[in-house]
C-alpha cells in the first residue's frame, strides 16, 4: 500500500491527538460500525478456562461464531492490573492501548475494538470481552513498540508477556485453543475444521529444507551432557522432544493428520513432518516453537533445569516423558 498524502496526514493527525481524543474517535467509529448489539455465548463458562502463556483465562464462543476472551482474561494474559472504575472515560485496556507511546503501533481498527468491548450473555448474566484477535494484535503492537524503545521501563513485563504469548500462539492456534477449552470443537462443522488443516498442511510434501537450526541440536547435546561425534545422527530423544513440544502444541487436528500423511514404517518415517506444513501458517508456527524451546535450552544448565523451565512455561503439573 502506498503512503499517499492523505494516509500520511491521517497518521500524523493520529499521533497529535491525546489518548483520550483518539480513544473517543475509535469508540464512536466502533459504535457506528457494530452498534450495541449483544450476542449469546453457546460454549464456554468461567469455570472452563483456556491456558494462555501459563495463565488461565475465561473464554467463550458466541452464537455468531466469534471467539471471545473475557476482559479480565485479556488483562490476566498480559499480566496487567485489572481496572476498576473508568479512567478518563476509558477502560483499563483501552487506556493502555490509546496512550501516545503506542499510538504509532496500534491501528485505529484495533483501538476501535478495544474501545468497544463485546457485550454478550452467559445464561442470565451479561459479560464483556474481546475477540481473540485483539489479544494477538495488541501483543504484536506492544512488541513492535518495545523493539523501537517506545515503552516505559515499568512496561517491560507486559512486553515480556506478549513475547511469551506470541511464541506459542497464532491466530488460528488461539481459536483452536479456545474451541478445545470451551468444548466447542465438538460442535464445529467439518468446513471449519478443514480451514485449520488447510492453513497448516500442504496437499503433498515439499522438498526437504533445514527447519531445525544446528544450534538447537548443539544445545541439546550440551544440556544432556553428551559428547558430539561426527558419526552421531542426533540425540536419541530429539525427535520425541520436538513431537511433544512443537507438534503437540499446534491445533489439535494437525498432528494426527501429519501422522496419517507421513506414517511411521518400522519406527522410521520417509520424510520429516515439517515437509507437509504450509510455509505461512504451519512452518511459521513450527519455527516459533523451536525458537522457544531453543531459548529454554540456552538458559538451562542441565536436563533437570531444562524440564523445570518447561514446566514453568507450559504446565507445572506435567511430567515430560523424554529423558
Amino acid at each position: 500500500m502506498t503512503n499517499s498524502p492523505q494516509k500520511l496526514g491521517g497518521e500524523a493527525r493520529s499521533r497529535s491527538l491525546s489518548a483520550q481524543e483518539r480513544s473517543r474517535i475509535a469508540r464512536d467509529a466502533a459504535k457506528a460500525r457494530w452498534g450495541d448489539a449483544s450476542a449469546n455465548a453457546i460454549a464456554g463458562s468461567p469455570d472452563k478456562p483456556a491456558r494462555i502463556g501459563g495463565i488461565e483465562v475465561a473464554c467463550f464462543v458466541l452464537d455468531d461464531g466469534r471467539r471471545v476472551i473475557a476482559t479480565n482474561g485479556v488483562l490476566s494474559a498480559l499480566e496487567m492490573a485489572r481496572g476498576g472504575a473508568m479512567v478518563k472515560g476509558m477502560n483499563r485496556l483501552e487506556l493502555f492501548a490509546a496512550q501516545n507511546r503506542l499510538s504509532a503501533f496500534v491501528s485505529n481498527d484495533l483501538l476501535a475494538r478495544i474501545a468497544n468491548p463485546i457485550k454478550f450473555r452467559v445464561g442470565n448474566t451479561t459479560a464483556h470481552g474481546f475477540e481473540s484477535d485483539v489479544l494477538i494484535e495488541l501483543a504484536e503492537a506492544v512488541i513492535a513498540a518495545d523493539n523501537q524503545g517506545a515503552l516505559q521501563k515499568q512496561q517491560a513485563a507486559i512486553a515480556h508477556r506478549c513475547r511469551v504469548i506470541l511464541s506459542g500462539l497464532t491466530r488460528v492456534g488461539l481459536i483452536a485453543l479456545i474451541d478445545e477449552a470451551t468444548g466447542y470443537q465438538k460442535r464445529r462443522d467439518a468446513n471449519e475444521l478443514q480451514k485449520i488443516l488447510s492453513a497448516y498442511l500442504l496437499p503433498e510434501h515439499r522438498p526437504w529444507i533445514q527447519a531445525v537450526p544446528d544450534e538447537f541440536t548443539k544445545e541439546i547435546y550440551r544440556v544432556y551432557g553428551w559428547e558430539r561425534k561426527p558419526q552421531n545422527r542426533g540425540p536419541r530423544y530429539a525427535g520425541k522432544l520436538i513431537r511433544q513440544l512443537v507438534y503437540e502444541r499446534m491445533p489439535k487436528p494437525v498432528l494426527p493428520a501429519l501422522d496419517q500423511s507421513n506414517p511411521s514404517e518400522n519406527g522410521r518415517r520417509k520424510r520429516k513432518h515439517h515437509q507437509f506444513l504450509t510455509p505461512q501458517q504451519g512452518l511459521d508456527h513450527f519455527r516459533s516453537q523451536v525458537i522457544t524451546i531453543m531459548t529454554l535450552l540456552r538458559i538451562s544448565a542441565n536436563k533437570h533445569e531444562f524440564k523445570t523451565n518447561l514446566r514453568r512455561l507450559y504446565d507445572p503439573q506435567r511430567e515430560f516423558d523424554f529423558n
